[in-house]
């Protein structure tokens, strides 16, 4: 009954991942009620610096140069994430939550502190490998 086992370890692996989601949305939801809210508009303008940030520092195959915090070494990666997750911070700054794959192929975590400047935002600080530390800022 191999075929039904795997269709069981299918299901059971989507209804783990949507209990993933729930519980991080209950996690965070409060957080998030305390935290300012962020327009759509701004949500967008913190996405396209995020954007234009990572093409500046790209080469022509998307690979840039980042210092992974953990490893206290320079790494190669590539953006990994189209859609980052934005969090707001304080004084209308937004974090830009994304991923990076490093060249050889592991996942890190890559947070971005936006502030606003004029019409748009200005990345200030990047957090690589290291979502503990934003967590701390954030209070959580």
């Amino acid at each position: 009954m191999i075929f039904g086992e795997t269709k069981f370890f299918v299901h059971a692996r989507r209804g783990l991942a949507k209990f993933a989601l729930a519980a991080m949305v209950c996690l965070v939801a409060p957080q998030a009620a305390l935290a300012e809210e962020v327009s759509a508009e701004a949500k967008a303008k913190a996405q396209l610096t995020l954007a234009q940030w990572m093409k500046d520092r790209s080469d022509d195959t998307g690979k840039f140069y980042f210092v992974d915090r953990k490893a206290n070494e320079l790494v190669a990666g590539y953006s990994a994430n189209v859609h980052p997750m934005i969090v707001p911070y304080k004084d209308g700054a937004i974090f830009v939550c994304s991923e990076v794959i490093t060249e050889n192929g592991d996942r890190i975590t890559a947070d971005f502190l936006t502030v606003p400047v004029g019409d748009g935002y200005k990345i200030v600080e990047v957090i690589m490998n290291n979502r503990p530390s934003v967590k701390k800022m954030m209070g959580m």
